[in-house]
């Protein structure tokens, strides 16, 4: 009963996933929670130079520049005008989580705000509002993207503002629940969990060990389900009921280990 009460919650989550086309994410305005919150390590960008971090890079409509004197990135949006002007940050390799210290204000008054979406997607993010003062505010995403956009409130003030200590969380390598080490979450994956499932001993990641922790167990199964679909493009993820038919095999698998 115990095989089945399991299988049948990971249907659910992997049902959830397959029907969650689009992105989610969660927005973090205190930095120790966003860290406590990452799969994998961030990376951050002091500004203390002209060079940015290898695979970072920025397009500013507007006067957007690194000011390495005072190691910052400082720009300003007028939130309405003709050339609908916006700041673009790209990452490569994909990222999973973004943020930064931030300043609103400057010369002109504070401004309105700052609107942040998932350039990808153009999937709004959330707002930084004109009263932060150095403050942190940032966000992780269930999905990995490539860009982040920028762009000022609603209103007619122009929006100055400097970004400190930009910090940014490259997914993670190998990718999280890719047994088969071919960078893409997907059937293969699970059928590799599936032969493993119970195991314990000296594996490895490639016995779907994702957490190294010597046992393919329900916590292995969950980090797959949480990155299932990753690098597959939306058509290819299964359809549920292909899923259900896995997780089906899969417990038929357990229980027929389970009588030898």
């Amino acid at each position: 009963m115990r095989i089945f009460a399991l299988l049948g919650l990971t249907l659910a989550m992997f049902m959830s996933r397959a029907s969650t086309v689009g992105a989610s994410t969660i927005v973090y305005t205190d930095k120790t929670a966003w860290e406590n919150a990452l799969i994998g390590q961030f990376l951050t960008e002091d500004f203390a130079d002209d060079q940015l971090n290898t695979g970072v890079s920025f397009v500013s409509s507007e006067s957007g520049h690194v000011n390495p004197a005072q190691e910052n990135y400082q720009d300003v949006l007028t939130s309405e005008s003709q050339n609908e002007p916006m700041t673009i940050w790209s990452f490569t390799p994909e990222i999973t989580a973004y943020g930064g210290d931030w300043t609103l204000g400057g010369p002109g008054g504070s401004g309105n705000s700052l609107r942040i979406y998932l350039a990808d997607s153009s999937l709004y993010v959330g707002t930084i509002l004109n009263s932060y003062n150095g403050g942190f505010w940032g966000f992780i995403s269930d999905t990995p993207f490539t860009s982040v956009k920028l762009i000022g409130g609603s209103g007619t003030n122009q929006q100055h503002y400097s970004l400190d200590d930009m910090v940014y969380c490259p997914v993670p390598d190998p990718v999280p629940g890719d047994a088969s080490g071919d960078g893409i979450v997907d059937v293969s994956d699970l059928g590799i969990l599936a032969a493993h499932y119970g195991a314990g001993g000296d594996l490895d990641w490639e016995q779907a060990d994702f957490t190294e922790d010597g046992f393919v167990d329900v916590s292995d199964l969950g980090i797959l389900a949480a990155w299932y679909g990753y690098g597959t493009i939306v058509a290819s993820v299964p359809e549920p009921n292909t899923i259900a038919l896995l997780l089906c095999g899969l417990a038929s698998l357990l229980c027929w280990r389970s009588r030898k």
